[in-house]
């Protein structure tokens, strides 16, 4: 498996990879590591519900029809630090020619001269970038959940007032079913964006429908192996605007609106 999201993360940790060419390139390196670490909005950790938080505020009408979020249990969860925006493929582009890396195969397919507007749009500097899954830095599921909610609240939805606002003029949305640049709608209030809308996230743990049942209370980390990885967020259908909603892919994906974000423990 290509490893592509991972070491965009390092940078965030001070990990940087020696034996630069030259002044230059390290210089580039440690600007995309000062831009990412200035991005990092810090959690404050705490204790709280995840799951499908509905029965307790709705009179038992349950968040999803999906049936593999549905236990509640509590976490707790330490502190950390999350990216505000999805890597963005300014950021990812950059670090890959920094590392004298090809751009990757979603980039180079969605660029082709014969490929539509739209695909190509959405490939600016500014767009969420896409990348398959890879040993990081990225959240933990319960991590995600926790910021999503804006530590823990039983909030629907994701965005900047916990109001679904889809169906109005397009200068009125709260968030978007399609891809805009990061930070085009007002983030939550714990100041992240996109946590509703422009895709989804990928995150650290290993896929197992049963693991809500057994999961740790503190810091869980997900399951220790399995065949595909979870992702967090918009999924493509009216349910995937809460944030209980989870998915799972294998890890090698990439394609349309699987991006990530990096987390600093």
């Amino acid at each position: 498996m290509k490893k592509l999201a991972p070491v965009v993360c390092l940078v965030l940790t001070g990990v940087l990879v020696s034996g630069c060419d030259n002044k230059n390139k390290e210089d580039e390196k440690l600007k995309l590591a000062q831009q990412i670490n200035a991005s990092m909005i810090t959690v404050d950790g705490g204790r709280f519900q995840m799951g499908d938080f509905g029965p307790l505020i709705s009179d038992n009408l349950s968040l999803t029809p999906d049936p593999d979020n549905k236990y509640l249990h509590w976490v707790e969860l330490s502190d950390f630090k999350m990216t505000k925006n999805r890597i963005t493929w300014g950021q990812f582009n950059q670090w890959l020619s920094n590392e004298k890396r090809e751009k990757s195969k979603y980039y180079e397919w969605a660029t082709e001269e014969k490929r539509s507007v739209r695909f190509k749009k959405t490939t600016g500097d500014s767009y969420p970038a896409v990348a398959n899954w890879g040993d990081a830095s990225l959240p933990t599921e319960a991590q995600w959940e926790y910021a999503a909610r804006s530590r823990g609240q039983f909030r629907y939805f994701a965005n900047s007032d916990n109001i679904y606002t889809g169906s109005v003029p397009s200068s009125e949305l709260n968030f978007t079913f399609g891809k805009a640049p990061v930070g085009s709608f007002a983030p939550n209030p714990l100041g992240l964006y996109d946590m509703m809308g422009n895709g989804h996230d990928w995150v650290v743990d290993w896929y197992d429908e049963n693991y809500y049942k057994n999961s740790p209370e503190k810091d869980p980390q997900g399951p220790s192996d399995g065949t595909k990885k979870v992702v967090r967020g918009y999924l493509g259908s009216m349910f995937g605007l809460y944030s209980v909603t989870r998915g799972q892919n294998i890890p090698e994906t990439e394609a349309p609106g699987y991006g990530f974000r990096c987390v600093e423990n």
